[in-house]
């Protein structure tokens, strides 16, 4: 008896025992300890109302004196309190005792204290809590599938990354499809992932294009790994889906750019000698043509100028997206200039053009040849596109960007030049590489068309994007910055000049030396021809100390090995702050050429010229004799 006492006093849980009335007749050491009074204090002493909540007492007012009747109380949770005052909460099973009549004696129960596990069901509730938070709001898309390809569950980040208005929707969306069938693009990643599925239980990941529910591709990178799941015992997929297609776009952009930049030190370095040599040529041919008599003879050089000016284009491209390619800036009006560049690209074909264009457009500050260039290629890459005719939809529309608001350009106004046709369209195969300089889908193409525009826009502080859809058409837009500028239009200068006294002319090419020396003989002037910069400022400097002065000075930018225009100008302006020093260059990469004048110079002109070409840069910066309309 005693052992089954001391069973009793020291049992983990509390007993006690109530007569009729409710008070305690027994009570354990445990739950003595737990309310913290004596036996004393306790038995005979207290009611069960006395030591429990307003709840415990609603207990015992409705339901202990029909315990006789119902004979248990099973789970009741309530908090009694302590003598001090505090309470804890408890588990509570009671049991009514009957003599041999059937008459209730007493009541007897025993009492679980559950502080340690509110405690825990509480952590675990804020666990929950916290960790749906962190899937609800999370900043990639978090799904957990059957092995069969239906969704179970997902965040609403998940359908969000996937076009779908809800979790629901999406859901829905795998109801009576597979969920590769209805998002992966390609088939053969398809069969990877469902392959990987099978055969690990270890995280996998890789990326794929996914096709949302408006139709639009997205690249998106997919970690996963199947488990079983602990309710039902059956394996499922868990798994994370970043969109990383903007990133995806601009490590494009970087790529792209890296190549343009190691192909154009070769191309920059092949096209400036090549214009050398050329300028002579150029030269030489334009003079033939302007004394010649011979009509048959003035034909063919026209026909050789006109080759030759597509041997210019094609060097121009070289030297665009080379290290050289530094656009010659001027404010202008977008309108005209872009129609008359569309209509000129299309001239002879099949194709009609249609334009939007505002006239409230923003005027920018560009490269007019540079930029003409960018629309030339991308209306007839449109035109080649459609074989069997069509319409060229042109638009614009000015554009103001917030910080953060375009993935490539900065906060600020840009004009937006949309070209639209509606043919092939562009493999999403080949799309990645569109822009990559030399490479071609084209029998007869030599792949510089689409990499000159890319480093063309990119060298304007703007950018290109593409849109396409196989057999619906593309969609190129070019984003310029715009300017806030007045525009100042410029009367043409359209005259040959003439002038005297003598220029000295400074290049290491000797072809391209006496071309520019005929050139200006044929307008009147004197003629020293240098092929070394510091020979020519040891002339001007004896000619000036004797008292003579030159009419002007045309450097050649770079000489191999020896000194270039840039540092004889400065020697020059020591002397002579006045006298006229004009800057000529086979290719654009130094700002000299963009901004001569920050540099002391007068003027710059880019080889291969004309005589037209040079007329106009000595017409506006030379006084002027005798003039006369050019041929």
């Amino acid at each position: 008896m005693d052992d089954l006492l001391d069973l009793y006093n020291n049992a983990p849980c509390g007993f006690h025992s109530l007569d009729k009335n409710g008070v305690f007749v027994y009570m354990n050491d445990t739950e003595l300890a737990w309310l913290g009074y004596t036996r004393d204090e306790v038995i005979g002493k207290l009611k069960f109302t006395d030591v429990v909540t307003e709840k415990g007492q609603i207990f015992f007012n409705n339901n202990y004196s029909s315990l006789p009747q119902i004979g248990k109380i099973k789970d009741l949770k309530f908090e009694m309190v302590r003598k001090d005052g505090t309470k804890f909460p408890i588990i509570l099973n009671a049991n009514a005792k009957k003599d041999s009549a059937g008459e209730f004696i007493n009541s007897r129960a025993t009492i679980f204290d559950i502080s340690q596990l509110e405690k825990v069901e509480m952590a675990l509730r804020e666990s929950e809590e916290h960790y749906r938070n962190i899937f609800e709001n999370a900043p990639v898309g978090i799904f957990h599938s059957s092995l069969e390809g239906k969704f179970i569950d997902a965040n609403p980040m998940m359908a969000k990354i996937l076009g779908y208005d809800s979790v629901e929707e999406l859901i829905e969306s795998t109801k009576d499809k597979n969920v590769t069938d209805v998002f992966y693009v390609d088939k053969e990643n398809r069969d990877l992932f469902v392959a990987k599925v099978l055969n690990s239980d270890k995280w996998e990941s890789f990326e794929n294009r996914y096709c949302r529910k408006d139709g639009r591709i997205i690249t998106g990178k997919l970690a996963f790994r199947t488990f079983i799941q602990p309710g039902n015992g059956l394996r499922a997929i868990e798994g994370f889906i970043e969109d990383i297609t903007e990133r995806k776009q601009s490590e494009q952009a970087i790529l792209t750019a890296e190549r343009l930049a190691s192909l154009g030190l070769l191309a920059g370095g092949i096209a400036h000698d090549f214009n050398n040599l050329l300028g002579g040529i150029f030269g030489y041919i334009d003079l033939a043509r302007s004394i010649s008599k011979e009509e048959k003879t003035k034909e063919y050089l026209n026909a050789t100028l006109a080759t030759m000016n597509r041997v210019r284009a094609l060097t121009l491209q070289l030297l665009t997206f080379a290290k050289g390619g530094s656009p010659m800036q001027k404010l202008t009006p977008l309108i005209s200039f872009i129609k008359e560049t569309a209509q000129f690209a299309l001239s002879g074909s099949n194709i009609s053009c249609q334009f939007s264009l505002p006239e409230d457009l923003w005027p920018c500050n560009i490269d007019k040849n540079q930029i003409g260039q960018v629309i030339d290629n991308i209306v007839i890459n449109a035109q080649q596109a459609m074989p069997n005719g069509g319409a060229i939809d042109i638009t614009a529309k000015n554009i103001s960007l917030g910080e953060k608001e375009h993935s490539f350009l900065t906060k600020g106004n840009y004009v937006r030049i949309s070209i639209k046709d509606s043919g092939i369209g562009i493999p999403k195969d080949i799309m990645p590489r569109i822009f990559d300089p030399f490479y071609t889908t084209k029998a007869k193409g030599h792949g510089l068309g689409l990499a000159t525009c890319y480093s063309i826009i990119n060298r304007h502080g703007g950018c290109i994007e593409v849109e396409s859809e196989p057999g619906k058409g593309s969609i190129f837009h070019v984003y310029l910055p715009a300017s806030t500028e007045s525009l100042v239009v410029e009367p043409a200068t359209l005259s040959r000049h003439k002038g005297n006294g003598t220029i000295i002319i400074v290049d290491d090419e000797e072809t391209m030396r006496t071309a520019v020396q005929e050139m200006l003989e044929s307008q009147g002037y004197t003629v020293a021809c240098k092929k070394d910069c510091r020979d020519a400022i040891n002339l001007f400097i004896n000619e000036f100390n004797a008292g003579h002065r030159f009419t002007a000075m045309i450097f050649d930018l770079t000489i191999p090995g020896g000194m270039g225009g840039k540092e004889a100008v400065a020697e020059i302006r020591k002397l002579d702050k006045q006298v006229p020093v004009f800057v000529m260059s086979g290719y654009y990469d130094d700002s000299v050429m963009k901004n001569p004048g920050e540099y002391d110079f007068t003027a710059s002109i880019s080889k291969p010229f004309t005589v037209a070409e040079l007329s106009e840069m000595l017409n506006k910066n030379l006084k002027i004799t005798e003039n006369q309309n050019l041929s």
